[in-house]
């Protein structure tokens, strides 16, 4: 079975939980985090285990041979943008919600993915949670 090398593109809050779960599969592992914030590579090391390599430059990142897959957890205003660059690079996407702000960049990402032929998602954990399936029931 194949493993996937997977970057973090932001290291806010969410984050650490998509690393976990990213991790926590027996077909990827985080390889890599992107964050216009210093970080300290041996304090990330730490939290989340392995060898991570930590860019400063996103550019950089998806220019990274070895990633074959990016996970958004950046601010929802940068998503348009830094999805249309993955999706140029080659990378498969995971975004967290919401996939954009503006109808207009939920297309510029449709249409970047439907050129480069990346697998996309959309990250909707509560979507079949027993609270939210009880409340849209009611």
């Amino acid at each position: 079975m194949k493993r996937y090398n997977v970057g973090i593109i932001g290291y806010g809050w969410v984050a650490s939980a998509h690393i976990a779960a990213i991790n926590a599969t027996h077909q990827a592992r985080v390889t890599a985090v992107y964050s216009s914030r210093k970080l300290d590579p041996a304090e990330l090391n730490a939290k989340h285990g392995g060898q991570i390599a930590l860019y400063n430059d996103l550019a950089a990142l998806l220019a990274d041979k070895s990633l074959h897959a990016v996970s958004l957890c950046s601010y929802p205003y940068d998503h348009a943008k830094q999805a249309v660059a993955a999706a140029k690079a080659g990378k498969h996407l995971i975004i967290e919600k919401p996939l954009a702000l503006s109808w207009k960049d939920c297309r510029a990402i449709q249409k970047a993915v439907k050129e480069t032929r990346v697998k996309t998602c959309v990250c909707f954990e509560c979507r079949y949670s027993s609270q939210f399936l009880a409340t849209k029931a009611a």
